[in-house]
């Protein structure tokens, strides 16, 4: 259930409860009063303008029956009246007829009784008279059979009286402290309801947090609710993936600038090396005809070019790190770039040692990408093939394939390959497997990084593989351009 929902039902119940309290209230109000009508009793005379009016109705009634039996021809009796009296409780009452013959009904007669009855016998109309908390009404009633005296006794405290007010006053205390009751009752019950499943999912959150503060990446929250919380922890194992991830990369990039110091260090300190030793050379006289002294001049000047490529690719590499590095894509033919760096670079290759060669399977070779980073990509991977090769024609082929909605580059030589191993880190930064690491002049390992950066500038991907017997394969998939592409 959502935690929503549970607001929702929350609400409703605090509305609903004061509803059904209010209700029960009014119930036990209405049985309070009626509970004495229902068992016959009187509710009793609290004063005297209670008698009077409880009285006068009685009379009423009394004088009532008295005229209705007169009216039918019979003489009245203590049985036709008899029922007006029926739920009568608490009082007495006498009714005397023109013969002087008194009828009783109720409490039997007492001192007070006797006295309020000599009293009332001296009024000669209809009357109250009340002697101290005991009273008696009189009425002079005429019917066609003759004429009756009646007298209602009644007290203002009677043994048989109910005590309303005393049960309305504890069914009000009764039920103020079943609202009390209920009232704390209903917030524990709705405090559960609504905030348990928050603060098991709070005490979950917080638990992983600190997980996380003390260094567990791995934590993982399992949360099995279906509300609204269960985004949240989902949330925070992919923030706890995420940042793991970022650390494992921050990990990566601190190593990885340690080995571009020592890289720096060591490529940058091999050709300097031999410049001062060249240099030294020609100023200590060991080249001693011109011949020496100008093959001197060269290797100087071949470190110096090393140091320059170095240092260009340093620079290269840095500007696409910081995503600084001027990219102008173009719809390009990807075919017609390797046939034209075929022909304008093959004959220099070949000097070096490296036969190059190209085979297209297609027909569209369209990509989305900056010309001269193609150019840059063919001519560092043509340049490790040059330095790596163990021959001395080394050859390198170049296969251009369209799948679908890529286009598929296989860059293939013949030279030495590495293990299978090594085939993941080799477009790391500074990355040099054995045998670039036992000929330092080689290459400085940041040709294939470029090369991967400048794939993945073209929203491409790039991979190494194995050849047999030997050699090593650098596999780019590109995605094919079209002209309904929004660049």
């Amino acid at each position: 259930m959502t935690i929503k929902r549970r607001l929702t039902i929350s609400n409703f119940l605090m509305i609903g409860i004061p509803v059904l309290i209010a209700l029960i209230i009014s119930f036990f109000t209405i049985t309070a009063l009626w509970v004495p009508i229902v068992q016959e009793n009187n509710i009793g005379v609290r004063d005297l303008d209670d008698f009077e009016k409880t009285s006068s109705f009685l009379l009423t009634q009394i004088e009532g029956k008295l005229k209705e039996t007169s009216a039918q021809g019979r003489d009245p009796k203590l049985s036709d009246v008899g029922s007006s009296l029926r739920l009568l409780t608490g009082y007495t009452v006498y009714i005397e007829d023109s013969e002087h013959k008194m009828w009783g009904w109720g409490e039997e007669p007492d001192v007070y009784t006797n006295q309020l009855q000599e009293l009332a016998m001296q009024l000669k109309e209809n009357g109250i008279v009340s002697v101290g908390t005991h009273a008696v009404a009189l009425r002079d009633i005429q019917t066609l059979h003759g004429n009756y005296r009646v007298y209602i006794f009644g007290s203002e405290i009677h043994p048989h009286v109910w005590p309303a007010k005393n049960t309305v006053k504890w069914t009000l205390i009764f039920i103020f402290c079943v609202v009390v009751v209920g009232i704390l009752m209903a917030n524990r019950l709705l405090t559960r309801f609504v905030f348990h499943r928050i603060r098991s999912a709070l005490d979950l959150l917080a638990k992983g947090v600190r997980q996380i503060r003390d260094g567990n990446l791995e934590v993982k929250l399992s949360y099995t609710g279906k509300d609204e919380f269960a985004p949240i922890c989902d949330d925070f194992n992919d923030m706890a993936q995420r940042l793991k991830e970022s650390v494992e990369l921050i990990q990566k990039q601190e190593n990885n600038r340690k080995e571009l110091l020592a890289g720096i260090s060591h490529d940058l300190r091999s050709p300097l090396t031999s410049i001062k030793a060249y240099a030294e050379g020609i100023q200590d006289g060991i080249a001693t005809t011109p011949e020496l002294e100008a093959k001197y001049i060269r290797m100087i000047q071949t470190k110096a070019d090393e140091m320059e490529r170095m240092i260009s690719n340093l620079f290269t590499f840095s500007k696409m790190e910081m995503e600084e590095y001027p990219n102008y894509p173009e719809e390009v033919d990807l075919g017609q770039e390797i046939i034209n760096f075929v022909r304008n670079e093959g004959v220099s290759y070949g000097n070096k040692g490296l036969y190059v060669s190209y085979r297209l399977v297609g027909d569209t070779f369209k990509i989305w990408a900056d010309p001269f980073q193609i150019r840059h990509i063919l001519m560092n991977l043509a340049d490790n093939s040059v330095k790596y090769k163990t021959n001395d024609m080394g050859h390198l082929q170049i296969v251009c394939e369209q799948q679908n909605d890529v286009v598929i580059v296989c860059v293939a030589d013949d030279g030495p390959g590495t293990t299978a191993s090594n085939l993941e880190r080799l477009f790391d930064v500074f990355y040099r497997d054995d045998m670039a690491r036992s000929n330092p002049h080689k290459g400085s390992g940041l040709g294939l990084a470029i090369v991967k950066k400048m794939v993945q500038q073209m929203k491409g991907s790039i991979n190494a593989a194995q050849v047999e017997p030997h050699g090593l394969q650098i596999v780019m998939r590109i995605p094919r351009y079209t002209k309904a592409d929004n660049h």
